[in-house]
């Protein structure tokens, strides 16, 4: 049986083609489109990935070399444009590696691209309009700042010349008598405080070797934001001010500064490096001025103080060491500093507030009025004098108020308490 070959029609091979050409056509436009709008963004985001390119186009037309300008020869092969060293084997970060980076692009010459002026430059990141505009407002602000602290130094000034001025027109229009006796009334003032600074050293002195032992744990960085992480900055302040004007001051250990509130630290609290404080970087755990000596025996001697704990602690001991979460949450973790405790196997106790003191809402304090807590009971040894001193007296009138002396008669009873 002979095999008949199909030979296609006239008609039907013009209307095969007329219907497949604009479909090519289509078909082109659309890639040299989408070529236009993916090769610049490659190009810019990374020069390895132009290279790359560079190096294929060159691979795809070997037969066709480019042309130098105005002389119609080919250029003679370019040098590896774009391409890392040989010996360079590290991981250089690009666009995909660091968010917000932008490689600078890189042009065949091998030299940067001059952008245009009105062009974002190619390391800039684009700003939303809400970033911008508070973008603008901080650069407003610092700018308001740097004047208002030049004013005030200006004005400083002023005021230390009038002051030396005034000064020494009151001497010259003293008699000797009256000079003599004003000498020896500064000379007397300049006493005082000699013996101020005296008694404040002491105090600093006494505070570093104090037989209890409290320990503010800072190891909570990374669970507040910006502004909480100042506001225990400013808490930490206020807790050294009145350890060193108690009457039993407490040897104050501050650990966990290596996890991000450290820089915060320094920063909110000026002078900070010559605190009568023994500062670490490490947990308290770890920490040097405390684990002395045998770090298991230590570690038995540590009671975590937590609202969230069952126990109540009865009284201060001199052999044991307290310790203090420092964080500022809003209470938004519940149990946090109790878990922690469990999870390292310490002990831990809350402070009896609930059988001294009535409170409205949660029994959670700040840093500092739990240190003023520990002072208190330190000096008085008594828990209902120790929390009347030390806790705000806003945080018992709103009990009081819940109590049924609601609306006006509360208003009054608070005034009364405050008077």
């Amino acid at each position: 049986m002979s095999k008949t070959k199909l030979v296609p029609s006239v008609v039907d091979e013009v209307t095969l083609k007329s219907s497949i050409r604009p479909a090519l056509d289509v078909t082109r436009r659309g890639a040299a489109r989408r070529r236009r709008a993916v090769l610049p963004a490659v190009f810019y985001r990374s020069p390895h990935l132009r290279a790359v390119f560079i190096s294929r186009e060159r691979m795809s037309s070997p037969n066709d070399p480019a042309v130098e300008v105005g002389t119609g020869a080919p250029a003679p092969p370019a040098a590896d444009v774009g391409l890392l060293p040989k010996p360079d084997a590290q991981f250089t970060p690009t666009l995909w590696s660091t968010p917000g980076v932008v490689p600078e692009p890189v042009t065949q010459g091998g030299g940067s691209e001059d952008p245009a002026p009105n062009d974002t430059p190619p390391d800039a990141v684009p700003m939303s309009k809400n970033a911008r505009k508070k973008a603008a407002k901080q650069a407003a602000y610092e700018l308001k700042k740097a004047a208002k602290k030049a004013h005030e130094k200006q004005a400083k000034r002023t005021r230390g010349e009038e002051i030396r001025a005034d000064h020494a027109a009151k001497l010259q229009a003293m008699t000797d008598d009256e000079r003599r006796k004003y000498e020896e009334s500064r000379a007397a003032a300049r006493e005082v405080r000699k013996k101020e600074a005296e008694t404040a050293k002491a105090r600093k002195k006494a505070a570093l070797t104090a037989p209890q032992r409290v320990v503010i744990d800072l190891e909570f960085a990374n669970l507040m934001q910006e502004k909480e992480r100042k506001s225990m900055a400013y808490q930490l302040g206020i807790c050294y001010s009145a350890n060193v004007k108690a009457a039993v001051p407490a040897q104050i250990h501050v650990t966990g500064l290596g996890g991000g509130m450290g820089d915060v630290v320094r920063k909110v609290c000026s002078g900070v490096e010559h605190w009568a404080v023994h500062m670490a970087d490490e947990t308290y755990l770890e920490s040097p001025a405390l684990m002395r000596g045998d770090a298991k025996k230590t570690k038995e001697q540590i009671v975590y103080l937590t609202a969230d704990s069952e126990h109540e602690l009865a009284d201060f001991k001199d052999d044991e060491v307290y310790v203090i979460g420092g964080i500022v949450d809003r209470n938004r973790y519940k149990n946090l500093t109790l878990n922690k405790a469990n999870e390292q196997g310490i002990r831990h106790a809350r402070l009896p507030i609930r059988d001294h003191l009535k409170m409205s809402g949660t029994h959670v304090l700040t840093v500092n009025q739990t240190l003023d807590i520990i002072h208190a009971q330190l000096e008085l040894r008594d828990w209902d004098k120790a929390m009347d001193r030390a806790v705000p007296i806003r945080k018992r009138t709103r009990e009081e108020d819940i109590d049924g002396e609601g609306g006006a008669g509360g208003e009054k009873k608070a005034k009364e308490v405050v008077e």
